[in-house]
Protein backbone atom coordinates (compact mmCIF):
# COMPACT_ATOMS: atom_id res chain seq x y z
CA UNK A 1 0.00 0.00 0.00
CA UNK A 2 1.68 3.17 -1.05
CA UNK A 3 1.94 5.94 1.74
CA UNK A 4 -0.21 9.29 0.71
CA UNK A 5 1.81 12.89 0.63
CA UNK A 6 -0.44 13.68 4.05
CA UNK A 7 1.23 10.71 5.76
CA UNK A 8 4.76 11.29 5.00
CA UNK A 9 4.16 15.11 6.16
CA UNK A 10 3.13 13.91 9.49
CA UNK A 11 5.81 11.40 10.27
CA UNK A 12 8.52 14.04 9.10
CA UNK A 13 7.00 16.44 11.53
CA UNK A 14 6.99 13.64 14.26
CA UNK A 15 10.55 13.01 13.28
CA UNK A 16 11.66 16.78 13.68
CA UNK A 17 9.18 17.24 16.58
CA UNK A 18 11.26 14.30 18.48
CA UNK A 19 14.51 15.51 17.11
CA UNK A 20 14.16 18.96 18.67
CA UNK A 21 12.69 17.61 22.16
CA UNK A 22 16.09 15.16 22.41
CA UNK A 23 18.17 18.12 22.02
CA UNK A 24 16.28 20.14 24.49
CA UNK A 25 16.59 17.30 26.87
CA UNK A 26 20.19 16.96 25.88
CA UNK A 27 20.88 20.72 26.11
CA UNK A 28 19.01 20.69 29.58
CA UNK A 29 21.12 17.88 31.24
CA UNK A 30 24.43 19.56 30.79
CA UNK A 31 26.69 20.53 34.10
CA UNK A 32 26.70 23.96 34.23
CA UNK A 33 30.42 25.75 33.86
CA UNK A 34 32.41 25.88 37.37
CA UNK A 35 32.78 29.21 36.12
CA UNK A 36 29.80 30.77 34.56
CA UNK A 37 31.22 34.48 34.34
CA UNK A 38 34.28 36.22 31.93
CA UNK A 39 35.36 38.61 34.73
CA UNK A 40 35.84 37.58 39.09
CA UNK A 41 35.55 40.09 41.51
CA UNK A 42 39.18 41.63 43.35
CA UNK A 43 38.39 42.38 46.76
CA UNK A 44 39.97 44.11 49.84
CA UNK A 45 38.76 44.01 52.87
CA UNK A 46 37.82 46.84 54.63
CA UNK A 47 40.88 47.49 56.45
CA UNK A 48 43.88 46.80 53.74
CA UNK A 49 40.85 49.27 51.44
CA UNK A 50 41.36 51.99 53.89
CA UNK A 51 45.31 51.19 54.26
CA UNK A 52 45.73 51.14 50.61
CA UNK A 53 46.31 55.35 50.04
CA UNK A 54 49.20 55.90 49.45
CA UNK A 55 51.51 58.57 47.31
CA UNK A 56 54.02 57.04 45.02
CA UNK A 57 56.31 58.19 42.21
CA UNK A 58 54.82 58.72 38.77
CA UNK A 59 54.68 55.41 37.24
CA UNK A 60 53.58 54.57 33.03
CA UNK A 61 50.02 55.13 32.11
CA UNK A 62 48.45 52.04 31.38
CA UNK A 63 44.55 51.80 31.57
CA UNK A 64 43.71 55.49 31.24
CA UNK A 65 40.08 56.32 32.55
CA UNK A 66 38.90 60.28 33.45
CA UNK A 67 40.34 62.98 33.61
CA UNK A 68 40.37 66.34 35.95
CA UNK A 69 42.38 69.68 34.64
CA UNK A 70 42.76 71.60 37.49
CA UNK A 71 44.90 74.60 37.11
CA UNK A 72 48.43 73.38 35.43
CA UNK A 73 47.67 69.43 36.43
CA UNK A 74 46.05 66.80 34.75
CA UNK A 75 44.87 64.55 37.06
CA UNK A 76 43.87 61.64 35.20
CA UNK A 77 42.41 57.93 36.52
CA UNK A 78 44.28 54.54 36.21
CA UNK A 79 41.19 52.33 35.88
CA UNK A 80 40.64 50.94 39.41
CA UNK A 81 44.55 51.31 40.46
CA UNK A 82 44.37 55.74 41.43
CA UNK A 83 45.31 58.34 39.77
CA UNK A 84 48.39 59.71 38.20
CA UNK A 85 49.20 63.89 38.99
CA UNK A 86 51.12 65.46 35.56
CA UNK A 87 52.58 68.84 35.69
CA UNK A 88 51.19 70.25 32.77
CA UNK A 89 52.60 73.87 32.77
CA UNK A 90 54.52 73.19 29.92
CA UNK A 91 51.75 71.85 27.14
CA UNK A 92 54.52 70.97 25.23
CA UNK A 93 55.93 69.03 27.97
CA UNK A 94 54.20 67.61 30.61
CA UNK A 95 55.75 66.09 33.35
CA UNK A 96 54.33 62.75 35.24
CA UNK A 97 55.39 63.72 39.06
CA UNK A 98 53.53 61.35 41.12
CA UNK A 99 50.74 58.57 41.50
CA UNK A 100 48.10 58.56 44.03
CA UNK A 101 47.44 54.61 45.01
CA UNK A 102 43.56 54.24 45.62
CA UNK A 103 42.47 50.88 45.10
CA UNK A 104 38.98 51.28 43.08
CA UNK A 105 39.09 54.72 42.15
CA UNK A 106 37.24 55.44 38.98
CA UNK A 107 35.74 59.42 39.71
CA UNK A 108 37.95 62.60 40.65
CA UNK A 109 37.23 65.87 41.07
CA UNK A 110 39.12 68.84 42.51
CA UNK A 111 38.42 72.34 43.72
CA UNK A 112 40.05 74.55 46.67
CA UNK A 113 43.25 72.56 46.98
CA UNK A 114 41.57 69.39 47.61
CA UNK A 115 41.16 66.29 45.68
CA UNK A 116 37.70 64.05 45.81
CA UNK A 117 38.05 60.56 44.60
CA UNK A 118 36.24 57.25 45.01
CA UNK A 119 38.45 54.52 47.16
CA UNK A 120 35.86 51.61 45.97
CA UNK A 121 32.67 52.24 47.84
CA UNK A 122 34.31 55.09 50.12
CA UNK A 123 34.54 59.06 48.98
CA UNK A 124 37.78 60.39 49.92
CA UNK A 125 38.97 63.84 49.96
CA UNK A 126 43.07 64.21 49.67
CA UNK A 127 44.50 67.75 50.46
CA UNK A 128 47.29 69.01 47.78
CA UNK A 129 49.65 71.87 48.21
CA UNK A 130 49.38 74.56 45.17
CA UNK A 131 51.93 72.43 43.50
CA UNK A 132 51.11 68.47 44.50
CA UNK A 133 54.19 68.27 45.85
CA UNK A 134 52.86 67.32 49.80
CA UNK A 135 49.55 65.57 49.56
CA UNK A 136 47.82 64.19 52.76
CA UNK A 137 44.40 62.03 53.66
CA UNK A 138 41.68 64.21 55.17
CA UNK A 139 38.76 62.57 55.21
CA UNK A 140 37.02 59.45 54.61
CA UNK A 141 33.44 58.43 54.17
CA UNK A 142 32.27 55.36 54.21
CA UNK A 143 29.90 53.78 51.79
CA UNK A 144 28.66 56.64 49.88
CA UNK A 145 29.62 55.30 46.61
CA UNK A 146 28.10 52.23 44.94
CA UNK A 147 29.98 48.65 44.54
CA UNK A 148 31.72 48.95 41.66
CA UNK A 149 29.80 46.92 38.74
CA UNK A 150 30.90 44.35 36.85
CA UNK A 151 31.84 44.31 32.73
CA UNK A 152 28.93 41.68 32.71
CA UNK A 153 25.99 43.55 34.38
CA UNK A 154 24.38 39.99 35.35
CA UNK A 155 27.53 38.59 37.38
CA UNK A 156 26.68 41.79 39.96
CA UNK A 157 24.10 40.39 41.78
CA UNK A 158 25.78 37.13 41.80
CA UNK A 159 28.92 38.47 43.67
CA UNK A 160 27.27 41.13 45.49
CA UNK A 161 25.03 39.17 47.45
CA UNK A 162 27.42 36.44 48.23
CA UNK A 163 30.02 39.75 49.29
CA UNK A 164 31.20 39.13 53.09
CA UNK A 165 30.46 41.79 55.19
CA UNK A 166 34.21 42.89 55.63
CA UNK A 167 35.27 42.80 52.23
CA UNK A 168 34.85 45.21 49.01
CA UNK A 169 35.12 44.92 45.61
CA UNK A 170 37.87 47.04 44.03
CA UNK A 171 37.88 45.68 40.21
CA UNK A 172 37.23 43.19 38.15
CA UNK A 173 39.81 41.14 36.06
CA UNK A 174 39.28 38.83 33.52
CA UNK A 175 38.89 35.23 34.60
CA UNK A 176 42.18 32.88 32.77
Amino acid sequence: MPISYDDLKKVTYLILFLTALSALGIMAFQPSSPQPYNYEPVMMTRADLEASFAIEPARIIEKPGKLWVYNNFILLIEQYRGIHVIDNSNPNNPQRIAFLRIEGCTEIAARQGILYANNAVDLIGVKANSDFSAMELMSRNRDVMPHINSPEPWADEYYTNRLPDDMVIVRWEPVN
